[in-house]
C-alpha cells in the first residue's frame, strides 16, 4: 500500500497499491479491501470471488498531470441467486469511464462555460462532456 498516495487520493475505504507515470498520465492502482459485497438482485452480503475485472477510470488531475485509476472491480457469485455481479463503487457509477467527483466538477464547469471549452480542457469530446452532464443530473 502506498499511504501517501492512498491520503492524497482521499476515497474512502480505497487504498493505493502502486503508481506509475506514463508521459502525462499518473496511473494509481486502487484496491477496495473490503472483504464482502452486497448482491445487487437479493442484497446479501456474499465473500466468494467470482474473478477480477480490472479498467481505467478517469480522476481529477493532480499536479498537472491526467490520472487514471486502475480498478479492481471484483466480481462475486450469489450463493441464493447463483448469477454473478460486479461490487458497487461508491466513487464511480457502473459502466463509467470518470469518477463521479469529475464528472461533477466538469459540470460546474459547463455551468459557467460550454460544452465546447471544458471538453477541449479535459481533451474530451462535446458528446462525451453531454454524457456526463446527463449522468450527474440522473444520479442528483
Amino acid at each position: 500500500m502506498q499511504p501517501l498516495l492512498t491520503e492524497l487520493l482521499g476515497l474512502a475505504g480505497i487504498d493505493v497499491e502502486n503508481y506509475s507515470i506514463v508521459e502525462n498520465q499518473l496511473i494509481l492502482e486502487v484496491e477496495v479491501h473490503s472483504e464482502k459485497a452486497v448482491c445487487t438482485r437479493c442484497q446479501q452480503e456474499i465473500s466468494s470471488l467470482h474473478q477480477n475485472q480490472h479498467y481505467f477510470v478517469r480522476d481529477l488531475n493532480l499536479m498537472g498531470r491526467t490520472v487514471l485509476l486502475k480498478v479492481n472491480r471484483r466480481q462475486f457469485k450469489c450463493k441464493t441467486c447463483e448469477k454473478p455481479f460486479s461490487e458497487e463503487l461508491d466513487f464511480v457509477g457502473n459502466r463509467r469511464k470518470h469518477t463521479n467527483r469529475l464528472a461533477e466538477l466538469i459540470v460546474q464547469q459547463v455551468i459557467h462555460s460550454d460544452l465546447h471549452n471544458v471538453g477541449k480542457q479535459y481533451d474530451l469530446s462535446d458528446e462525451e462532456v453531454w454524457s456526463l452532464v446527463e449522468y450527474v443530473s440522473k444520479k442528483n
